[in-house]
């Protein structure tokens, strides 16, 4: 597939607001995408490919964008001067949780992994939407954490299934990911108080994030508001539907994604705050 079709596959909801994205940096951003999602799915161990990321990685830390296997990205890195850091700390991570399910203990290490799976990713998008690096790293690196964290809120169920727990231990009362998954009544509550605290720390991320925009050229500005908006709103709506993980992953709808992101641009969409369940 190419880069576009990557993101239009597995990426809905940046993949919508991409649309809104100036055309050259609409293909750029959709080749780092690929990059990252292949990664992703070399560290699956479904796929037998897992030993494929120390090639990957050790090319990647000399430097050599060849080493990603992905149309036009060498390329891409070369012509945006993409510096790889931020890229081998992503597959750094993707290397060890293909050899050892992720069990986060305590706050502390929820930022490092949100940090080191998305924040780097927020790095990496910084120059392609056309704002300094430098200034921009702070709410890109809060972007794609809050992204994270929403990510972990909708998929709590799909992860302990696979023997992971992105919820803190110590928010959970040090339950298993069998436990989880199996969600007794009798352990559903705490599960569900984490996932709300995992929401409220999103929120936090997101409006600092927020403050960064104004770096970020208008028409790229308005398409990362809307895939912001449409991130956010995932998380608030886990809220509103009790956080009743165990009945399984949260979305939107297509029209729903339609109207936020048009509401957005329009400046009439405002997300509600979460409710407790």
């Amino acid at each position: 597939m190419t880069p576009a079709e990557v993101l239009a596959r597995h990426g809905s909801s940046f993949h919508l607001a991409s649309r809104f994205l100036r055309p050259a940096d609409a293909r750029d951003i959709a080749i780092l995408y690929a990059a990252c999602r292949l990664i992703d799915d070399l560290a699956d161990e479904e796929t037998g490919r897992a030993d494929d990321i120390s090639t990957a990685l050790e090319g990647m830390r000399r430097g050599n964008p060849e080493a990603v296997p992905v149309e036009g990205f060498a390329d891409m890195v070369q012509r945006r001067q993409l510096d790889l850091g931020p890229l081998v700390q992503l597959a750094e991570m993707a290397w060890h949780e293909s050899r050892t399910p992720t069990l986060i203990t305590n706050e502390s290490e929820l930022r490092d992994y949100c940090y080191a799976v998305a924040g780097t990713v927020g790095e990496l998008m910084c120059p392609l939407l056309g704002a300094d690096a430098e200034r921009g790293r702070e709410a890109a690196v809060a972007l794609g954490t809050a992204m994270q964290l929403t990510n972990i809120a909708r998929d709590v169920l799909e992860d302990a299934r696979q023997g992971r727990r992105y919820l803190p231990g110590e928010w959970v009362g040090g339950l298993s990911p069998d436990a989880i998954a199996e969600a007794r009544p009798i352990n559903r509550e705490p599960v569900r108080g984490a996932i709300r605290r995992l929401v409220d720390l999103g929120e936090t991320h997101y409006t600092q994030a927020e403050a960064g925009f104004r770096l970020i050229p208008l028409r790229n500005r308005q398409a990362i508001r809307v895939a912001a908006r449409l991130y956010r709103a995932i998380g608030l709506r886990v809220v509103e539907q009790g956080c009743r993980y165990w009945e399984g992953r949260v979305s939107l709808g297509h029209r729903e994604r339609a109207r936020l992101a048009f509401g957005t641009l329009a400046g009439i969409a405002r997300p509600a705050a979460p409710r407790n369940a």
